[in-house]
């Protein structure tokens, strides 16, 4: 009876399972010769991400059974960054087919990440517009593309020109992992007026970055910010002094006058020596050149240059009792 039994045991019918957001298209036995039915070396299959968002990770075991049922192998494959829409074809061979003909296959999703979707928030002054990864449109894995940086669009709703505006950058993997964080400032959004701009994320390998969350921490109107460094840089002069200069411009609506102050460091961020200069008199929308030069005492070595630029405000003289 036992052999009888044993006898008429038969493989279970081949079966490739999804779930709600992936669709199977398709599935077959993968034949060892093409003239040969039913004599197998793995399984192939179609499928789809019905979703709207990326899975960022997506793992099939697959179960190998030979013509009485015994299972011969099973294997797990995985593919990352499965887009919204796309269809895939998987192939899932066992090396173990060269000695054992798999005549049928059960395949099931073991384990699927959704990667969270890019988001991005404005404020009562900002609006986001728009916004997106860069992408390189070289194919990773033929399935998605390196995130070189983030497009983003904003448009300044208020009645105020914006003199900076201050974005936190948040960045994920494809399972919604944190990676990092930084800061990206605009400056100079003139009010009713729209900006597009790239939010660069090559410091960060490009083929981690997932995902990302950005917010505006910060916005200061052109009333509080009224001159912004535009541009520095610094040189040593022939007798061995150094100079730093750059240009300033009046981003406000009225004739301003500014101070340009530098901080010398050294390499243990302490301060060397500060030097000052005023510009009077800077007219609205217009730059304003500055050079300031400092002779380094001898033992000391210059390793940073920080530069601020404040109002220049007349303080009362009282007199004196």
């Amino acid at each position: 009876a036992e052999k009888i039994a044993e006898m008429s045991r038969k493989a279970p019918e081949p079966v490739v399972s999804g779930n709600e957001q992936v669709e199977i298209l398709s599935h077959s036995l993968m034949l060892k010769k093409a003239s040969v039915a039913g004599i197998g070396k793995g399984v192939l299959f179609e499928f789809k991400n019905k979703t709207e968002a990326v899975i960022g990770r997506l793992v099939f075991e697959a179960v190998m059974f030979d013509a009485k049922g015994n299972i011969v192998d099973s294997i797990e494959r995985k593919i990352n960054d499965f887009e919204a829409g796309k269809t895939y074809t998987m192939r899932i061979e066992t090396g173990k087919a060269a000695a054992i003909d798999i005549a049928s296959y059960d395949v099931h999703i073991k384990e699927m990440v959704i990667t969270p979707p890019p988001e991005a928030e404005g404020d009562q002054r900002i609006v986001i517009m728009r916004h997106k990864f860069q992408d390189t449109g070289l194919l990773d894995v033929g399935i998605t593309h390196f995130k070189t940086g983030i497009e983003l669009a904003v448009r300044n709703v208020s009645d105020e020109n914006i003199a900076s505006a201050i974005f936190a950058v948040d960045l994920f993997d494809a399972a919604g992992n944190f990676i990092t964080t930084f800061r990206h400032t605009e400056i100079d959004i003139q009010r009713d007026v729209s900006r597009a701009f790239l939010i660069q994320t090559t410091n960060i390998k490009e083929d981690v970055v997932r995902s990302y969350n950005i917010k505006i921490i910060k916005t200061v109107t052109a009333d509080i910010e009224k001159v912004q460094l535009r541009r520095n840089e610094y040189k040593k002069l022939p007798d061995g002094r150094d100079e730093v200069s750059g240009l300033v411009k009046n981003i406000s609506s009225a004739s301003t006058d500014a101070v340009v102050v530098v901080n010398y460091l050294d390499a243990n961020e302490e301060c060397i020596g500060v030097r000052t200069q005023e510009l009077k008199d800077i007219a609205p929308g217009t730059v304003c050149k500055f050079a300031v030069v400092f002779d380094c005492p001898e033992g000391r070595f210059i390793k940073k240059r920080d530069i601020d630029i404040g109002e220049l405000v007349e303080a009362d003289v009282i007199a004196a009792a």
